[in-house]
């Protein structure tokens, strides 16, 4: 796979009876850092303001809850979901004080999850750093991830918005059941892709469709449109998650050292995980699949040997070349449903941020 910035397909207003859509056009290349930058720099002081507001949040007189929950809140990333709430808002013409409250909540829920997941799947790296519960401990680690969904209940119910409420209950509940799909299914290489949509539309992209649309508090005309543009970044985004955790250590890494997505290398192919990659990879190569079954047999995890053999395997296949165009396709249809939003820079920067999402760090 080629390490240049790929072209992207950006869409450009155009005049169609009075109403301005959007055509596709090639543009020249921009890196992922520069299209992520442009939308970071639109709403810079309002990220500003949800970042105190996450602070706020966090905060507790039991000290270390902070502490285990800031080790994974504050090691960097790009604050991708309080990033799309802000845009949609701004897109949409929505200035009340409560935005940054979602942007801060989207973000605070991603860190109950990262915080669970790395317990439950034993993952040593989060954000390319130590996981908290290597620090602190599984029990502190669940239980800090556990006050932050708390407290993101309590920050959306504190706004006195009901739809915001009820979508909260609701994205959340679907959270928990691709969690528990996503568990149930670890060491069956049988799963599809039907099964791993589903999965993903749950543990990931309802999350990301809350933020963009801003918990269903932008002007109703916009609501399902944006939830649509978040549905299928969600997608996209753990598609190419998926895609970077099959790639191989970079050179030079020892045993166990993060990779490119910040986690282990390998690390769903170890837990018995059949992410869209491997599914893929196993649909094309019938005696891998059956080596990954007999690996699974006994039940997750894999041998570290066997992943470092198998994850070449999975390359050959041309598995990841296919995900990611799944991947693209998801993109073009999230920049579809952004077609009824007024132009606006912002509206262009949700543009931007779709195709940063499947070209990252690729």
């Amino acid at each position: 796979m080629s390490e240049s910035a790929p072209e992207l397909s950006f869409p450009t207003p155009l005049e169609s009876e009075g109403v301005r859509e959007f055509r596709p056009s090639i543009v020249p290349p921009l890196s992922p850092t520069v299209l992520i930058e442009q939308a970071l720099r639109l709403v810079a002081d309002d990220l500003a303001a949800s970042e105190q507001r996450l602070a706020e949040l966090l905060a507790s007189e039991i000290t270390v809850i902070p502490a285990v929950a800031g080790h994974v809140t504050f090691a960097g990333g790009k604050r991708l979901r309080p990033l799309l709430t802000l845009l949609a808002a701004e897109a949409t013409g929505l200035r009340e004080p409560e935005r940054l409250t979602i942007a801060a909540v989207g973000e605070l829920l991603h860190t109950a999850t990262l915080l669970h997941d790395d317990v439950i799947d034993e993952g040593q790296f989060r954000r390319g750093r130590p996981a908290a519960r290597m620090g602190y401990g599984n029990g502190m680690a669940v239980l800090a991830g556990d006050y932050c969904l708390a407290r993101s209940l309590q920050a959306v119910a504190c706004t006195g918005h009901d739809v915001a409420v009820r979508s909260l209950a609701d994205t959340v509940t679907r959270m928990a059941e691709g969690e528990v799909a996503q568990l149930d299914a670890a060491g069956r290489v049988c799963l599809d892709r039907a099964s791993y949509a589903r999965v993903v539309e749950r543990k990931t992209a309802a999350l990301i469709a809350w933020c963009a649309s801003v918990a269903g508090l932008v002007p109703t005309p916009f609501v399902e449109p944006l939830r649509r543009y978040g549905h299928r970044i969600g997608h996209a985004f753990q598609i190419v998650d998926d895609v970077l955790d099959v790639r191989p250590a970079p050179a030079g890494a020892g045993e166990h050292r993060p990779g490119e997505s910040g986690k282990d290398p390998g690390q769903d192919l170890r837990e018995g995980k059949m992410t869209l990659p491997i599914i893929l990879a196993c649909e094309a190569d019938l005696a891998l699949c059956r080596e990954l079954e007999a690996l699974l047999e006994a039940g997750p995890p894999v041998e570290a040997a066997a992943v470092a053999r198998l994850l070449p395997r999975v390359q050959e296949t041309g598995a990841v070349e296919r995900a990611l165009a799944v991947a693209r396709e998801h993109v073009e249809q999230a920049v579809a449903a952004l077609r009824v939003l007024p132009p606006s820079p912002a509206r262009e920067a949700l543009v931007g941020a779709a195709h940063y999402v499947v070209h990252r760090s690729l």
